[in-house]
């Protein structure tokens, strides 16, 4: 489901800044991006999102804004004496010059930009952790608001489907009495030379097979069935993704079905309709975790 959530905390001169952003996916993914010395968390940080999310591709941001007397990059002196003293060696053993100053503040480990090591991560771990946990919270309340409109919608296309059912339901005994009638006009219309005229009894057997052959009341109970397990799903106090994806495909092949049992142009344009609606449903589905 899609969300966004993010939170900050502080910690000395140091100010954390978290960004989870979330699509959907039918599994769980995680992408993140933060300094290298806390990719040995990344672990950590999935559990703590599968608290709250159970799939979906989620974004990860973690990163770190230092204050001003801190951003300077810092030299550090025992690092500069230990490579001059190197240097100073290796130019006696080889009889050259001593390099300048400049080269030794370029060699790692002279300066220090406020990049995190595994150590200092450590350390901040703690604050991180916390961060990234408030940062979940705050997409969950998102995604709890943008999902209770998502079944507010999904509720109205169960409402409109359920309409079409009921006019289905009124439509289909009128499929055979219209089927008898014209194929009773139709054979009367053949043999009218013949100066015989055909009642009901005699396309009794036509008539009979025909009906079972566009009997829709097994669909109709069907689908009804489906839409009140629907609704009920949507009530779950847990999210039912997956149950109510397979729910909108059971609902289309019965909507499905009634559209190519029935030959009746009236029963056929409300099978359509309710098919949109099913189409309109499964979007939505698509992106409930």
């Amino acid at each position: 489901m899609t969300g966004f959530g993010e939170s900050r905390e502080r910690s000395g001169e140091v100010l954390c800044r978290v960004e989870l952003r979330s699509v959907n996916n039918r599994h769980f993914k995680l992408a993140l991006r933060c300094p290298d010395g806390f990719l040995q968390f990344e672990s950590e940080i999935e559990h703590v999102l599968r608290e709250t999310i159970t799939r979906g591709s989620v974004s990860l941001s973690i990163r770190f804004d230092r204050s001003s007397s801190s951003q300077a990059p810092r030299i550090n002196p025992a690092a500069v004496a230990d490579y001059w003293k190197q240097a100073q060696a290796l130019c006696q053993d080889l009889s050259v010059s001593m390099p300048s100053l400049d080269s030794i503040l370029n060699l790692p480990g002279v300066l220090d930009d406020g990049a995190f090591d595994s150590a200092s991560a450590q350390q901040m771990w703690p604050v991180v952790e916390r961060t990234v946990r408030a940062a979940a919270v705050h997409m969950g309340e998102f995604r709890r608001r943008e999902g209770e409109s998502m079944a507010d919608e999904l509720r109205s296309q169960c409402r409109a489907i359920a309409a079409q059912v009921d006019q289905i339901s009124v439509l289909a005994p009128q499929v055979i009495i219209e089927f008898r009638d014209k194929l009773l006009q139709r054979v009367n219309d053949l043999v009218k030379d013949l100066d015989t005229r055909l009642g009901p009894a005699d396309v009794l057997r036509e008539v009979a097979l025909h009906a079972d052959r566009c009997d829709i009341t097994e669909e109709i109970t069907r689908l009804r069935s489906h839409l009140a397990q629907f609704t009920k799903l949507l009530d779950d106090s847990t999210s039912q993704g997956r149950k109510l994806d397979f729910m909108c495909q059971e609902l289309f092949r019965e909507v499905n079905t009634i559209g190519s049992k029935s030959n009746h142009v009236a029963v056929a344009h409300a099978a359509v309709e309710a098919k949109v609606c099913v189409e309109r449903m499964r979007e939505i589905v698509q992106n409930v975790e």
